[in-house]
């Protein structure tokens, strides 16, 4: 991510969290936060342990690099999830920063820009719990879309058909990590989620109100019992529907 440094300042609060991550000091998740939430300190473990404090032109810094780092990505992503293509942000749906190698097995991948890429709620979910915890490197299990010249359409074909009344959503696998995508990222459920929210605006609302909840719980944090519980109602009520 130095390439977004514009100044010394900038690289140099950016030096200090990656050395942090190197010597032990802060996990590759902690150091995330620290960057994503600038703050005057953090503080991580134990009340014994002293927090990372950060000075104000630190946090100037920080803010700086974050908004140049969601242009860009929501820039290259066209606005849409890197993993189901659906449209994010304003008029879509809510979005992380998503490192397509976890921060917390790969903590030094945390702030290399080829690691990075917009993932919406739904997507940051599932790879969460059934593909960070896996992966190794260079075999993340599904696609990936950071890889160069990486072709959306050679894995899966991504079809939207909507009308004033009816929403529907369809993903054909085309290679064998089209499936495992398909399959680990519960893309039939995105189907089933899109076609029952068109036909029903209170199950819409609910959901929406449900990920607006989870835009600020980390989904690979499994002592989160109120985010884990939304995450399988979430699940369980469009399975009744």
């Amino acid at each position: 991510m130095n390439e977004l440094c514009e100044s010394p300042a900038e690289t140099g609060v950016l030096k200090r969290l990656t050395d942090l991550i190197e010597d032990g000091t802060l996990s590759g998740t902690n150091a995330w936060t620290c960057f994503s939430k600038p703050l005057a300190s953090h503080q991580f473990g134990e009340p014994i342990v002293p927090p990372v404090v950060f000075s104000s032109d630190e946090q100037k810094s920080l803010k700086a690099i974050k908004k140049r780092l969601v242009a860009l990505l929501v820039k290259r992503g066209k606005g849409a999830c890197a993993y189901c293509k659906r449209p994010v942000g304003r008029y879509g749906f809510g979005w992380h920063l998503e490192h397509v190698y976890a921060k917390s097995r790969f903590p030094s991948k945390t702030f290399m820009l080829s690691n990075l890429t917009i993932g919406c709620v739904d997507c940051n979910k599932w790879k969460a719990t059934s593909v960070d915890k896996t992966s190794v490197e260079g075999q993340l299990g599904i696609i990936d879309p950071t890889k160069e010249n990486f072709r959306y359409g050679q894995f899966l074909k991504y079809v939207h058909i909507a009308t004033e009344s009816l929403s529907l959503v369809k993903y054909m696998p085309q290679h064998p990590l089209g499936k495992e995508t398909w399959t680990r990222l519960r893309f039939s459920e995105i189907e089933r989620v899109t076609l029952i929210d068109s036909m029903n605006a209170e199950m819409a609302s609910l959901h929406d109100r449900m990920n607006d909840f989870l835009l600020d719980r980390d989904p690979s944090d499994e002592g989160d019992e109120v985010a884990t519980l939304l995450r399988k109602l979430q699940s369980s009520m469009y399975r009744l529907s």
